[in-house]
């Protein structure tokens, strides 16, 4: 738990490098604790290693079929980085966390870049809900979580949705 505990404060310092050696030593104390691959592969892949952290998030959902929805959400994001929208969408509807605003925030982005303006009216409209000034607070918000390029990848697809981004 201390080592877990250690990656999370060096993700979110934005020191990467120490993040992930801290992160894949938590992973090797106990490689079959799926919570633990499941939390410390999306924080991977949300610092840049996508491939290894959505590998070590679909080890968590075969170790725990009753995993928890926000697993999704680090294969959602990858498959938007990718600009396979339709996957990212299709990966977002299994996410079934309604009452969390990013649910809402990966679908409007991706029906955006895909030009579905209904579906991402909606998807919107609901993310709007949970958080009413997303637009005002979204660059540092989403930065807490993604490197600047993904920021405005996702910034950019929530824009063509509808939502004014303040700058």
């Amino acid at each position: 738990m201390a080592q877990t505990a250690l990656a999370k404060t060096l993700f979110f310092r934005r020191e990467f490098r120490a993040f992930r050696a801290a992160a894949e030593q938590a992973i090797l104390l106990n490689p079959m604790d799926g919570a633990k691959l499941g939390h410390m592969g999306s924080f991977l892949a949300y610092s840049g290693d996508w491939e290894r952290g959505c590998a070590l998030v679909e080890r968590a959902m075969q170790l725990n079929p009753r995993y928890p929805g926000a697993y999704w959400f680090p294969l959602a994001y990858n498959a938007y980085r990718k600009g396979d929208y339709s996957e990212a969408v299709s990966v977002g509807l299994k996410i079934n966390l309604p009452g969390f605003f990013p649910t809402h925030e990966i679908l409007a982005a991706a029906y955006g870049q895909l030009g579905e303006w209904d579906a991402a009216s909606q998807s919107l409209s609901e993310m709007l809900k949970l958080v009413p000034n997303f637009g005002k607070i979204a660059r540092v918000l989403k930065s807490q979580w993604f490197a600047p390029e993904m920021v405005e990848h996702v910034l950019e697809g929530l824009r063509k949705a509808g939502l004014e981004i303040a700058d």
